[in-house]
């Protein structure tokens, strides 16, 4: 039969019938087809006197539906049909995603301590609430509804385990995808697709949107079923869907291009990276490598002694300062030091930045040697608090007691000069230490920022931020300004190396051009939203309370924005939890980061147990639900 498309009809704020939404817009795609358009889109398909609901009822207007399908677990999107299927309606949900909506109460009991040491990067817009899942859905399953058949097919990508789902309805083929697209070629954002590449053997902190590929080859079969019409989860129908489609592909290739060309995992997995690149690009295509740092030298000099992770700068009289200590392995070498003579003692430690790897045995370094911990300003709160964030790979202990520096302090220890500096490479929370010693020896202890091919920023979660004067764009500026003659240490690379100027400036090039695809590929109104999921992130992360205590918390927003925006915050807390106030608003300044500040109080009655609690965000056109997220720990 030859589909023909129905001229849709758009009414704003208007109630349409006394079984449908009464929401910011509805639009009746075709006779019976109607969508709601409000946070999350909600379309309802009548038939016989029932309701066939996807993703949900965003206005919570709809009195009634035999069935709800979701097209994946995120919480973003889940909770618009939450209310149906508590009040009857049958749920249908992807096969792969059905722990993540029936099993959340043990993800959250789990997390309050797995987040902790976490580098699989699986946990963004999870569930609070488990929902029941009626019926599991998958690759070639067909659903029968009032004997309107339903194909489904697999997509992966945006999440692990989504599904889409096809129908035809008054002669219009109508695909159901979820947030695999977003209106004409955009996507709402990259860090979602972090994950392991298994093919590439590439874990999932290293795994820069990892299901990029899966992704791509979702869209490449979304296109082959020759959809009229697509309907994603968020934002505008999709009325060409072939050409949208080509288009985001090309876009999602372009910025995996520009991402390999000067990542610092093409030095530690030259071949693997070859793997990654053909999973997402054309079979014609290729990566524009940059050259590996023109000055590379094998070896460091000899009062810089390389400890797993660490370097131990050696004084003339024996004394030592150690750079980051996180395994025993490293304490259980200095000590061998020690004993051998060639160490008398230890006087210092630097900690670079707060990843476990670089932190998690400082406590024992310290019963060990008595020394003082040197950390700069910007890392304070992080090493004393890691229970306050949410970010990858964080210690569960904090560390007490830290001389804390300001950014460009000076210190003269033993025959050497020190200078601390704040060093956003891989994480923003990120410092170096330039350490010069007498003769012009200088040595730039920079962490884990930058390889010989380039930045570290392979996972989005350590939020590199792609703004003028912060991350990797105030790295190349610091580099450039130095005179050249230091070398830079990265503690997982042997060699010590330097980039010449015009390496700085390809990488700041690239950068650039970075920003110009990221802002072709996302719905923002800057890029930086897509690549930075903690723009919006809840103050402390992690509480440990008792019944009938209060607590206080911030929602803390960072406007990456060129222009101000009002941000209205309205906390979810768990049924029988006092909240004060309901909302608040704040208007944050372009590029800087405010808050709203709360408070609860947690019931005399409450079990112990682990508890969650979310914000809405809104702002400009966006209005975000349970966009972000902290854990609350009740004990006796």
């Amino acid at each position: 039969m030859k589909r023909k498309i129905v001229p849709v009809t758009i009414f704003a704020l208007v109630l349409i019938s006394a079984t449908v939404c009464h929401a910011e817009s509805i639009v009746q795609l075709s006779p019976h087809v109607t969508l709601c358009q409000d946070a999350v889109n909600g379309v309802f398909i009548e038939k016989n006197g029932q309701t066939l609901v996807i993703y949900g009822d965003p206005g919570e207007h709809l009195k009634k539906a035999q069935m709800v399908l979701f097209t994946h677990s995120r919480r973003d999107v889940v909770w618009a049909g939450r209310e149906l299927v508590d009040n009857g309606a049958a749920s249908v949900v992807p096969a792969g995603e059905t722990d993540s909506f029936s099993k959340v109460n043990d993800f959250w009991t789990s997390f309050a301590n797995a987040r902790f040491h976490d580098s699989q990067q699986k946990t963004t817009k999870i569930l609070i609430k488990p929902l029941r899942a009626d019926r599991k859905a998958s690759e070639g399953d067909i659903l029968n509804w009032q004997d309107m058949p339903i194909k489904v097919i697999d997509t992966p990508g945006y999440t692990r385990g989504s599904v889409s789902y096809f129908v035809t309805v008054d002669d219009i083929k109508y695909g159901f995808v979820g947030d695999i697209i977003f209106g004409n070629g955009h996507l709402l954002d990259l860090y979602s697709l972090q994950d392991a590449v298994p093919d590439a053997k590439i874990g999932g902190y290293h795994g820069y949107a990892g299901r990029l590929g899966e992704l791509i080859s979702s869209l490449r079969k979304v296109s082959e079923q020759n959809p009229d019409i697509l309907v994603p989860a968020h934002g505008p129908v999709i009325k060409n869907p072939k050409a949208a489609i080509g288009l985001l592909i090309q876009r999602l290739q372009a910025a995996y291009k520009n991402y390999l060309s000067i990542n610092a995992g093409h030095w530690y997995f030259k071949d693997r990276y070859k793997i990654l690149a053909a999973r997402v690009l054309e079979p014609d295509d290729s990566v524009d490598w940059m050259p590996y740092a023109e000055t590379i030298i094998k070896k460091p000099p000899s009062w810089i002694v390389p400890i797993h992770n660490s370097r131990l700068v050696l004084s003339g009289d024996g004394a030592g300062f150690l750079i980051d200590c996180g395994s025993r392995a490293i304490i259980e070498e200095i000590i061998k030091l020690r004993k051998s003579g060639r160490l008398s003692r230890l006087e210092g430690l630097f900690i670079t930045h707060y990843h476990d790897d670089h932190t998690n045995k400082v406590d024992e370094l310290i019963e060990e040697f008595k020394c003082p911990v040197y950390a700069c300003q910007g890392s304070k709160d992080i090493l004393e608090k890691p229970e306050a964030y949410r970010l990858p790979c964080l210690t569960s202990k904090g560390i007490p007691n830290l001389t804390v520096v300001a950014n460009e302090h000076k210190m003269r220890w033993k025959e050497f000069k020190f200078t601390f500096y704040y060093f956003p490479g891989q994480t923003i929370y990120h410092d170096a230490l330039l350490v010069e010693k007498g003769g012009g020896e200088k040595i730039f202890f920079i962490g884990d920022s930058f390889t010989p091919s380039g930045i570290d920023d392979y996972c989005l979660q350590n939020r590199n931020l792609l703004q003028q004067g912060m991350g990797y764009f105030y790295c190349l500026d610091f580099l450039r300004k130095m005179s050249p003659d230091y070398l830079l240490i990265n503690q997982h690379v042997v060699e010590t190396f330097r980039f010449n100027q015009e390496q700085l400036k390809h990488m700041t090039d690239v950068l650039e051009k970075r920003k110009q695809i990221l802002a072709r590929l996302f719905p923002w109104d800057e890029p930086n939203y897509g690549i930075d999921e903690r723009w919006a992130r809840i103050y402390p992360y992690g509480q440990k309370v008792k019944a009938g205590q209060r607590l206080k918390f911030a929602v803390k927003i960072f406007n990456h924005s060129n222009s101000s925006h009002v941000f209205t915050v309205r906390p979810n807390v768990p049924e029988g939890f006092q909240l004060r106030p309901a909302t608040a608003s704040v208007n944050i300044k372009p590029k800087k980061e405010a808050g709203t500040h709360f408070e609860i109080i947690v019931p005399n009655t409450v079990s112990e147990k682990v508890y969650v609690i979310t914000s809405d965000i809104k702002f400009d056109k966006w209005d975000l639900r349970y966009w972000c997220e902290a854990i609350i720990e009740v004990y006796p």
